[in-house]
């Protein structure tokens, strides 16, 4: 072989080595919800790259296969064809025992290969596919799947193989890129986002208040017994009226004897409704609608789902013998997100 046929197998199996590390890179770093978004809009490109993702496992495999063939050409066509170059230079300009022209030729051509094989085949490819993820997985995902599809055989007993190892070290392989965050690393990259002006103070308090309530429950966000504005069963629609005037309130509960029995609730809208003569006679149980009930230690982030599925505005948290001991509302939840607007118009 040729100098120049020499340079140009280098120069293809860098190249190569480099397409396996960039696609392997691009797989790994690409965000796969930008890569279904263009699958959607039918780039055909992403639809590979998606595939890809989907068979992440395979496909690095396939990666590590296409480097290491690479890396043993090189070691077997790259280090001979240098070595004898540099031998060659050497020995027109000295004369030295063919030992000693050997090993320096040697030593020199492995170091070089070395140093081509790591910054152009390893490093380079690998800081291209960091830095643009999503474009490189659109350039390298059909060549890159065709080559796995090409070696499927070879590719699927080596990954057999790998995953049998995993198993035995009692770790269950994967054959997709974990997508989910826990709360606390998805507080850390909201404060990163939010550090890089990604996020506004705003948009990042919210986003980090809304991960907080996964740990609350319906009686940290409550408004306490003690606060709530409630009629006796008895009180004509008169006096609710009074009492949603005075407060500002829309929903007034009602109570049986005890303040902590609540019955139902009033809406401030019913008792508008009503003829001006009957607001004297119509008492608060008349006019009540059931209420929803549930216990202290219900999980907020579930109670909020229940209650805007049901419809419903309120909810009397209560303890085990059935007693009022405080009121959500989707407002406190709100509160709980903003902080407190200090607007009583929308409380219980």
């Amino acid at each position: 072989m040729n100098a120049f046929t020499s340079a140009l197998v280098i120069v293809g199996l860098l190249a190569a080595n480099g397409f396996f590390v960039a696609a392997e890179f691009a797989l790994l770093a690409a965000r796969r919800s930008r890569l279904e978004q263009l699958a959607a809009d039918g780039n055909r490109r992403a639809r590979q790259a998606l595939a890809g993702v989907r068979q992440l496992s395979l496909m690095l495999a396939g990666a590590q296969l296409g480097i290491t063939i690479c890396s043993l050409l090189l070691g077997a066509v790259a280090e001979p064809a240098i070595a004898h170059l540099i031998e060659d230079a050497i020995h027109r300009v000295v004369d030295l025992p063919d030992a000693v022209l050997h090993g320096i030729g040697f030593t020199i051509a492995l170091g070089l290969i070395v140093f081509l094989h790591i910054v152009v085949g390893e490093m380079a490819p690998k800081s291209l596919a960091i830095a643009h993820p999503e474009r490189t997985a659109l350039a390298l995902a059909a060549p890159f799947r065709g080559f796995v599809v090409l070696l499927r055989p070879i590719i699927g007993v080596l990954n057999v193989s790998a995953n049998a190892v995993l198993r035995l070290c009692r770790v269950e392989p994967q054959e997709e890129l974990a997508l989910a965050h826990s709360p606390a690393e998805l507080l850390l990259l909201f404060a990163e986002s939010a550090d890089h002006g990604h996020l506004d103070a705003d948009e990042h308090l919210i986003l980090t208040r809304s991960l907080e309530l996964s740990g609350l429950t319906a009686a940290d966000a409550m408004t306490p017994q003690a606060e709530i504005v409630a009629v006796a069963r008895e009180a004509t629609a008169e006096d609710i009226a009074d009492v949603a005037d005075r407060t500002r309130y829309s929903r007034i509960l009602t109570y049986a004897g005890d303040p902590r029995r609540i019955i139902g609730v009033v809406h401030a809208k019913d008792v508008l409704l009503l003829e001006p003569e009957r607001r004297a006679t119509t008492t608060a149980v008349a006019l009540a609608r059931p209420v929803a009930t549930t216990h202290a230690g219900h999980a907020l982030e579930n109670l909020i789902v229940e209650m805007r599925s049901g419809r419903q505005h309120l909810t009397v948290i209560t303890d085990d013998d059935g007693r009022c001991i405080g009121v959500l509302t989707l407002e406190d939840v709100l509160d709980q997100l903003v902080g407190d607007r200090g607007d009583p118009a929308t409380a219980s």
